[in-house]
């Protein structure tokens, strides 16, 4: 699996509006994506932080060169965003637990 982690810091006169509209569209595309495994958000103090899955590093490339969203991202650059990082990792492990499910023993 692979992860991308994008920390936003966004522009003081941010068109909020616009900002949101745009983001909704994205996650409406990208969510349709072969590959596309999930995506998590949170607020932070001055912006936000987006993890997001992918099956491999083909389907995450799909979605940085779509076209649609390759309008956004310089739009992002112009319009919303005063500062951003995009780190894109592969998953070592990973752990799951839902409440009732029985404890695992690791191996």
């Amino acid at each position: 699996m692979v992860v991308v982690v994008f920390t936003i810091t966004l522009r003081a006169d941010l068109p909020r509006a616009e900002y949101e509209e745009t983001g909704t569209r994205m996650v409406e595309l990208v969510s349709k994506m072969p590959g596309f495994l999930g995506m998590d958000y949170a607020a932070t103090g001055d912006g936000e932080l987006l993890v997001a899955r992918f099956d491999s590093h083909e389907a995450l490339a799909a979605w940085r060169n779509h076209q649609e969203h390759r309008v956004v991202q310089q739009m992002g650059r112009k319009r919303f965003f005063a500062h951003y990082r995009i780190e894109v990792c592969e998953t070592v492990r990973s752990r799951e637990f839902s409440l009732g499910d029985e404890p695992s023993r690791a191996h």
